[in-house]
């Protein structure tokens, strides 16, 4: 088997008697798009910090594009791109020099800054400006640029769309689109599931520093319980229905259902003794697939 971008085996950060994450093993596969999932908290932040030898497992190992990580080693960084969930620059430092500064200590060319700029809409008199005059979306759009603007062969993005406006994530989810088509493997951290489901080949949920689930996005739906919504021509009793699914929402003539897969041909069977007027069988969303791992 060819070695994994990225690979852990049981990795684990403790605070104390806080664990912050905890027995992580996953393994992402070069060139694909990696959505990492979970609320604020649930240890996103810790992992990348560990992925980058930032921080000291307390537990566990991880490897990057083949080289096992050590704490404050720099083996592989000249091939990753990263943008921190907080991305702070100098503030004096204009936006161009930043770039320039940060793709010398990459040592690689910055072979698609000038396209990066003009697609996220940054450029002009705002490069020469200081940092600190940005507003927080220009900031993260400096942030992405300096993350892809080498090139790279591993992308760690942490929350990457944070302070854009609508229009501007949606050209950033082209550049992922772009960049995995041309190579490049992605690592993305976020909390927004819409976005996650959008543009990821395969999403690992996090919760409280574990690992929930991990799958491609179609494996996580089909995992989930469907949303069965039934109308009747008349009242009926909403508890005949319990044994197959949770009642969600009730009412004499309307009924909303959490199903399985393996209990819809029976519940439909049992829906055609009863005075059935409606049936929508409704797939999950990534959203209600992740809110059902949480419940």
């Amino acid at each position: 088997m060819s070695a994994a971008a990225i690979e852990t085996r049981g990795l684990g950060k403790r605070y104390g008697k806080v664990h912050a994450l905890e027995g992580l093993s996953l393994r992402v596969e070069e060139g694909e798009v990696f959505g990492f999932l979970g609320p604020n908290g649930a240890g996103k932040t810790t992992t990348i910090r560990l992925l980058l030898g930032l921080l000291r497992p307390s537990e566990g190992g991880a490897s990057i594009l083949g080289q096992p990580v050590v704490p404050g080693g720099v083996t592989v960084h000249a091939e990753l791109g990263y943008l921190a969930g907080e991305a702070r620059f100098w503030p004096q430092l204009p936006g161009a020099s930043t770039l320039d500064l940060l793709s010398l200590l990459s040592k690689r060319p910055p072979v698609l800054r000038e396209q990066l700029l003009a697609r996220l809409g940054l450029g002009g008199d705002a490069l020469e400006r200081p940092v600190r005059t940005y507003s927080d979306g220009m900031r993260q759009k400096l942030g992405i640029v300096q993350a892809l603007q080498c090139a790279p062969r591993l992308a760690l993005l942490d929350e990457p769309t944070k302070g854009l406006d609508p229009l501007v994530q949606q050209e950033f989810y082209a550049i992922l689109a772009d960049a995995r088509r041309q190579g490049t493997t992605v690592f993305f951290s976020s909390h927004i599931l819409p976005e996650v489901e959008r543009v990821c080949d395969r999403v690992a949920m996090l919760r409280a520093g574990k690992l929930v689930s991990v799958g491609d996005v179609e494996e996580l739906r089909r995992a989930a319980r469907r949303r069965v919504i039934v109308e009747f021509r008349e009242d009926v009793d909403a508890t005949q229905l319990s044994g197959f699914g949770d009642i969600a929402a009730a009412s004499p003539r309307r009924v909303e259902l959490l199903v399985s897969r393996e209990k819809l041909p029976a519940l439909v069977a049992r829906l055609g003794m009863m005075p059935l007027a409606d049936l929508l069988i409704e797939q999950p969303s990534l959203e209600e697939t992740f809110l059902e791992q949480y419940r």
